[in-house]
């Protein structure tokens, strides 16, 4: 019975999210925001919200450290959307999901903040190439259990992004239409895009060696080639690189399942 203007959408696992556009129907959870006063509130009439208020006092949430700090410990603050999302932990989809419908993020999700002069388009393109999760892979952290990959803020931020002004116009146009083709469908795993079985239990069915180039998702393909043109790679190291992702998600979700 909330007033529809208190409740927000909030992403609260990256695993709500089915496509690298951030679809409002895949999260489950609303978040209250609020930054009226209780004599605002009852002022408007807003009944459910000061009752909502009510019975977090009852139960005590007014007192906690955190909320008691806050002016009105309901209220979270005004918060700046971020445009793109990072998952803190990945497990065996690598993506950057892109926040255009506004959701706010709780702690396994950081939020990235483009700077002014930054091409937003084209960052967002660049940043679900594989590469970058090649990259990840070697910069964050597994032995926290599961095998998920734990990446810290500094970590994240190490992330080596291609420069745009690399690109030239015919390249950006096929990069951001290869993108938005990728952005309507779900991601799957990282060995299912890149062309190989979905992994079984103990993902003896996944085998680097049987990675090419034409069973690579097309759209994903389509992608990456523009990202590996920019930075001069042959084919076959275009290949290398495939190759290599596949090993080192394996080894971690493999690594995992022995401790």
């Amino acid at each position: 019975y909330l007033e529809e203007e208190f409740l927000k959408p909030v992403i609260k696992s990256p695993r709500e999210i089915k496509t690298i556009r951030v679809r409002p129907e895949d999260l489950r959870y609303r978040v209250f925001m609020c930054h009226k006063s209780w004599e605002q509130l009852i002022r408007e009439d807003k009944d459910h919200a000061l009752g909502y208020i009510d019975m977090g006092e009852y139960l005590g949430y007014h007192e906690r450290p955190t909320c008691r700090s806050r002016p009105r410990w309901w209220d979270l603050g005004v918060r700046k959307l971020a445009p793109i999302c990072f998952n803190k932990g990945p497990w065996d989809r690598h993506f950057i999901p892109i926040n255009e419908i506004g959701a706010f993020t709780d702690q396994q999700v950081y939020a990235i903040y483009p700077g002014e002069r930054v091409e937003i388009a084209l960052l967002r393109a660049t940043l679900n190439c594989t590469t970058s999760a090649g990259f990840l892979e070697t910069l964050g952290r597994f032995n926290f259990g599961e095998g998920i990959l734990w990446i810290a803020v500094y970590e994240a931020a190490q992330l080596p992004v291609l420069q745009p002004s690399s690109l030239s116009s015919s390249q950006r146009e096929r990069l951001l239409s290869a993108f938005e083709r990728m952005a309507k469908r779900e991601i799957k795993s990282i060995f299912e895009e890149l062309g190989l079985p979905k992994p079984n239990r103990d993902y003896s069915n996944i085998h680097p060696e049987d990675v090419s180039l034409d069973k690579v998702l097309p759209d994903r393909r389509a992608l990456d080639e523009v990202v590996f043109e920019a930075l001069g790679l042959t084919e076959e190291e275009q290949l290398e690189v495939y190759r290599a992702v596949v090993e080192l998600v394996k080894n971690r979700l493999v690594k995992a399942r022995s401790v």
